[in-house]
C-alpha cells in the first residue's frame, strides 16, 4: 500500500481537440475519454463508461456527471460539496449558481 500515494486526473485542449489523462500512485498514466477516481469511483467510473460519448454536448455531459456523482455520494449534490470546472476552449471554474444551474436539470 502507498500511504501517500495520489491519483490525479488531467485536463487539456489544444488543436487537437480535448485530452484526459489518469495517473495512478505509482506514476503511470493512461490515456482516456472519461475517468471516475475516489470514493465510489468503481460504481462512477462504470456508469462513465456506459454513457460517455464523444458526440455529448457540454450540457449533456454535465447532466451525466452530476447524475453519477448523485448516485455515489453520501450526502446531497450540493454548489457545497461540488466543483465543476470546463477546460475548453479555456479553463473555467464554475461559481455556485452556475453549479446550482446544472443541478436543477437533474
Amino acid at each position: 500500500s502507498r500511504p501517500f500515494g495520489v491519483s490525479l486526473l488531467i485536463a487539456g485542449h489544444d488543436e487537437h481537440g480535448p485530452s484526459l489523462y489518469y495517473t495512478d500512485p505509482s506514476g503511470t498514466f493512461w490515456q482516456c475519454n472519461a475517468k471516475a477516481i475516489g470514493s465510489g469511483s468503481e460504481g462512477a467510473d462504470s456508469s462513465l463508461q456506459e454513457q460517455y460519448n464523444k458526440e455529448l454536448t457540454l450540457q449533456e455531459a454535465e447532466t451525466i456527471a452530476l447524475s453519477i456523482l448523485k448516485q455515489v455520494m453520501e450526502e446531497k449534490v450540493t454548489p457545497n460539496n461540488v466543483d465543476i470546472a470546463k477546460v475548453a476552449p479555456t479553463y473555467h471554474l464554475y461559481a455556485p449558481s452556475e453549479v446550482e444551474a446544472v443541478i436543477t436539470r437533474l
